[in-house]
């Protein structure tokens, strides 16, 4: 009998690795840089091969690059924690996104209410 799971691999290993990241940012992560950001979602390769981490944080533009640039600081630290907890043949390419769907659901959610106050 074939065991078939709601969802593939990758997506599986995209939620663990979200979840460490996320506890890490949280609790073990000192770097200013990325204060107040919090990770959205992660997106893996078919071939588990690369990570994509979004994140979001309330701030401008230069803030935003900033904390990539601390994200990427931490890259050694996140794989290690990542290789401590999931059992994978490679390690993955880490790459860190500015997650511009929260500020597109914030717009959305602000023009609707806008909208609901004019009716």
């Amino acid at each position: 009998m074939v065991h078939h799971l709601p969802y593939d691999r990758a997506a599986r290993v995209a939620d663990e690795i979200c979840h460490i990241v996320a506890g890490a940012v949280v609790s073990d992560l000192a770097d200013p840089r990325i204060a107040g950001a919090t990770v959205t979602r992660v997106r893996m390769t078919k071939d588990l091969r690369t990570a994509y981490v979004y994140f979001h944080l309330k701030a401008d533009e230069a803030q935003r690059e900033a904390a990539i640039k601390g994200f990427q600081s931490s890259v050694g630290f996140l794989k290690r924690r990542i290789g401590d907890a999931i059992k994978l043949k490679f390690m993955p390419e880490i790459r860190f996104f500015y997650d511009e769907a929260v500020d597109v659901e914030e717009r959305i959610g602000d023009l609707l209410k806008d909208d609901a106050r004019k009716a």
